[in-house]
């Protein structure tokens, strides 16, 4: 599925709260959303699957049951989800929004969903889902290293445009010019992201002291063994959703299934988990810092401070005051 040009809501204004994860993303829109009568949209890929609520970090049912939230336990572990299906859901939630005279609010730091819903997608021919799953299993059983090889052997063009530690677009141009014959690069270089579906506020949250930041993600860590990671895991195997499934292989439930397998000790599982937090907040940031026109904001700064920064784009005509506001 793709985005039509045509169909714009570029007058529509959303406000994103985006950042790396542990940056305290869902209580400050959670704290927008009640000040500007607004409604919470998740992206987050892991959140939209149903049942998997403590590694995925997920809003409590307090939250929830404060300010609606949309996009959240949408499809279910075994499902494949992918970035078309969660831009044209996401545009159905926000013309309700819109539609019931509130703010839609855009949270969650996975970046590609965002630059989906503002920009649209690349049109693609159908692709053999059985060369997907062939990659797939070759990336687990051979890794990136002899793909990217490959990749470069068959397709140069975008293997200059793929890091060869970027499974998934490594992936995606393999099956790409499997099925296609073509360069995934000749597809979305074509496309470039151009079209504005939304007017969009785009805030990043972040923490500029690395040292207390990190200290965060290790308390976040040991707060979800202590809520039950290691259980929720375990059910979650017993209803059938094995570790090959993309679901399963999110951080956390990935290094508890090691645990659960006798692979590694709890200990040493708690102890990757939150290595590979880290690493994966530091790929957030580098893909956030991409963003143009994008405002950071401490997560630790005053909170009247950024309700006059949405206050300001939601209502003020004068655009530049926005910005000239943000970066006092």
């Amino acid at each position: 599925m793709t985005s039509d040009p045509a169909v714009s809501n570029a007058a529509q204004k959303i406000v994103i709260i985006a950042g790396p994860t542990a940056t305290g993303k869902t209580p400050c829109a959670i704290d927008l959303a009640l000040t500007f009568d607004g409604e919470i949209v998740n992206c987050d890929s892991r959140q939209v699957y149903r049942f998997m609520d403590i590694g995925t970090a997920k809003p409590d049912a307090v939250q929830l049951n404060t300010v609606p939230h949309a996009m959240i336990d949408v499809v279910d572990p075994s499902d494949r989800f992918s970035s078309a299906q969660y831009m044209s859901m996401a545009d159905v939630c926000i013309s309700g929004m819109t539609a019931r005279g509130k703010v839609p609010f855009v949270t969650g730091g996975t970046g590609f969903y965002i630059k989906a819903l503002l920009h649209g997608l690349a049109p693609l021919p159908p692709l053999d889902e059985n060369v997907r799953q062939t990659i797939r299993a070759r990336q687990r059983l051979e890794g990136n290293e002899v793909l990217y090889e490959e990749l470069r052997r068959i397709d140069p063009e975008d293997a200059a445009h793929v890091r060869k530690t970027d499974t998934y677009r490594l992936i995606r141009a393999l099956e790409v010019f499997t099925s296609t014959g073509r360069p995934l690069y000749g597809y979305t270089d074509k496309h470039r992201f151009a079209a504005e579906k939304y007017n969009a506020l785009y805030i990043v949250l972040y923490d500029p002291d690395r040292a207390r930041y990190h200290a965060g993600i290790d308390q976040r860590v040991d707060g979800m063994l202590a809520r039950g990671l290691v259980d929720e895991t375990t059910w979650l195997i017993r209803q059938g959703y094995g570790p090959d499934l993309p679901a399963m292989k999110a951080v956390g439930y990935r290094e508890i299934i090691e645990y659960l397998d006798q692979r590694t000790d709890l200990e040493t599982a708690k102890g990757l988990i939150k290595q590979h937090t880290k690493a994966y907040a530091k790929r957030q940031v580098t893909w956030f810092k991409g963003i143009k026109n994008a405002l950071w904001i401490d997560m630790h700064d005053r909170k009247d401070r950024l309700q006059e920064i949405v206050k300001g784009f939601l209502y003020a005509k004068n655009a530049d005051r926005l910005y000239k506001t943000a970066e006092q």
